[in-house]
């Protein structure tokens, strides 16, 4: 998916090129399982059989199914821990030789952003950063080095993902989760400078801004996570579970197309009084208003942390086999004009 200036070989970002660089044939959920054998022999015929030999026999036939059992549960169990342990370490060596001379002569100042080039999630703190005009640095991981489960990175984020954000102007403020952290850059900004830049000074549109913060973190990202992961990850081709999470992700999107067509047809009623009255009769289509192209956005007259969260995602989306441009217009125009500014381009180029 290109949706960025007519400048498009030097606007093109890095991020989509980086997740198609993945390695496809990877696969945490896979697990090397034995076959457990059980075999039950009590050497003695039916025919000559006593009671007390019958009721023996019984007693041990029973011992040894509940001994079986408890020897599945037990190698169930197993099983589950091998496959939680491989999803959450990879099952391979930790180097953590780069992340340990990084805590020990961190910098003084500024903000050290922890992230991975393919992970849109980090990309999307680096936009707010770059945005802001805010110094920082990317350390970005390696996850083949295990470096996301290094002892000093789980001391900032417990969760051993990506992204997490240090503010040394803080006393090396950790912060985790890309919602929390957008949320303290821009209350932070405020404070410091008084103004309330990718946010708002008003109570009620901050309280929006952060409804679509956080639809855009619970239900907007994990869903297009679980369609990539299902289509180009998971250890089985499962069909449905593609369809369910691309459908969802359509449905995702089409709340945020009506929202911005919503606000859309309210500019152009407010800017376009001449042809009011025809617009509202449907004598003219709203796209034939001059202000048809202009730009608008989630919260608000101006951009905020609502519309960028939603940029790295939908810098992938074509990768599940969904056209934002033919299929979401509004999104399109929405995510073009986040596209182009310098900001933007510099943070998807890993700048």
């Amino acid at each position: 998916m290109n949706v960025n200036s007519n400048n498009n070989n030097s606007n093109v970002s890095n991020l989509s090129s980086a997740l198609r660089q993945v390695n496809l044939g990877n696969s945490n959920t896979t697990t090397d399982q034995s076959n457990i054998n059980f075999e039950l022999s009590n050497g003695i015929s039916d025919d000559k059989m006593s009671p007390n030999d019958s009721n023996t026999i019984n007693n041990n036939m029973n011992n040894g199914m509940q001994r079986q059992r408890q020897s599945d549960m037990q190698a169930e169990q197993l099983s589950q821990q091998i496959q939680q342990q491989q999803a959450f370490s990879n099952m391979g060596p930790v180097d953590n030789s780069r992340i340990r001379k990084f805590f020990q002569n961190q910098p003084m100042e500024g903000y050290t952003l922890f992230s991975h080039r393919s992970a849109p999630n980090g990309f999307k703190v680096a936009i707010v950063l770059s945005e802001l005009g805010l110094p920082y640095n990317t350390f970005f991981l390696d996850f083949n080095a295990g470096e996301h489960r290094a002892p000093e990175f789980v001391t900032v984020n417990p969760n051993a993902r990506v992204p997490a954000l240090i503010d040394h102007n803080m006393e090396n403020l950790a912060i985790w989760e890309s919602g929390a952290i957008l949320q303290h850059l821009v209350n932070k900004y405020f404070k410091e400078t008084g103004r309330a830049s990718l946010w708002s000074d008003n109570l009620a549109d901050q309280s929006q801004i952060n409804a679509w913060l956080f639809f855009q973190t619970s239900g907007h990202a994990p869903m297009i996570g679980q369609a990539l992961h299902f289509r180009y990850f998971h250890s089985q081709k499962i069909g449905s579970a593609v369809e369910r999470y691309t459908e969802e992700v359509r449905r995702v999107y089409g709340v945020v197309e009506m929202a911005l067509a919503e606000r859309r047809e309210a500019l152009i009623m407010e800017l376009d009084t001449e042809n009011a009255a025809a617009y509202s009769a449907g004598t003219t289509p709203l796209s034939q208003s001059r202000f048809f192209d202009y730009p608008v956005w989630l919260v608000g007259e101006s951009i905020t942390i609502a519309d960028l969260a939603f940029v790295p995602w939908n810098n992938v989306v074509d990768r599940i086999g969904i056209n934002i441009r033919v299929e979401f217009p509004e999104v399109y125009k929405w995510t073009k004009q986040m596209m182009r500014r310098p900001a933007v381009i510099k943070a998807l180029r890993g700048e």
